[in-house]
């Protein structure tokens, strides 16, 4: 079966399951931050699906990281792990922990975007460009900021499937390839 439609589902039923037990905002912080966690730790999925590991020392790489979260949450967590486990869906963690964020916006209508820039992190800036993009309610708009300086200046923002990029270098390379220049920034 689709690996992807297997994190979804298993995505959709953690969401569901968080309702209930009214721990799906502290979840979706958890899943964000499980997500990150597979980016900066290259070993944590061969670690997470090491059958050979204790299934609550497999756990425990996951609960250890969120020490201020209420008892509830954490225990629909330990639940949702003990499934992925028992299923031997550990190698789907990535997946459904990115499946749920995006799920979780889209109950909650939350507009999720990448804002990169050459300077770094503003937030007031981050804050005006919330209103614009949802002068309603700029709430639900969550931002995350990137610093790349090799945009020399200006700015790219991504939000789902639409990017504006509205950066110098890529300024730069349309000019260079109106000279018929091959690289050019």
């Amino acid at each position: 079966m689709n690996e992807g439609l297997i994190a979804s589902r298993y995505a959709g039923a953690l969401l569901q399951y968080a309702i209930e037990h009214q721990a799906d905002t502290d979840l979706y912080h958890m899943m964000k931050q499980v997500a990150d966690c597979y980016l900066t730790v290259p070993d944590l999925e061969r670690t997470f699906g090491n059958r050979t590991l204790d299934a609550e020392k497999r756990k425990a790489l996951f609960l250890d990281l969120f020490p201020d979260y209420n008892a509830q949450s954490l225990d629909v967590l330990s639940k949702f792990l003990d499934l992925l486990i028992s299923q031997k869906r550990e190698k789907a963690m990535h997946s459904v922990s990115l499946q749920y964020a995006d799920k979780y916006r889209d109950r909650h209508g939350i507009l999720y975007g990448v804002f990169t820039t050459p300077l770094p992190r503003d937030s007031g800036m981050l804050e005006k460009i919330r209103k614009l993009l949802n002068p309603a309610s700029p709430e639900k708009v969550e931002l995350e900021w990137k610093e790349d300086p090799d945009l020399i200046g200006g700015f790219t923002l991504t939000l789902g499937m639409n990017e504006w990029d509205a950066s110098l270098r890529t300024r730069l390379r349309e000019v260079g390839k109106s000279y018929g220049l091959k690289e050019f920034y």
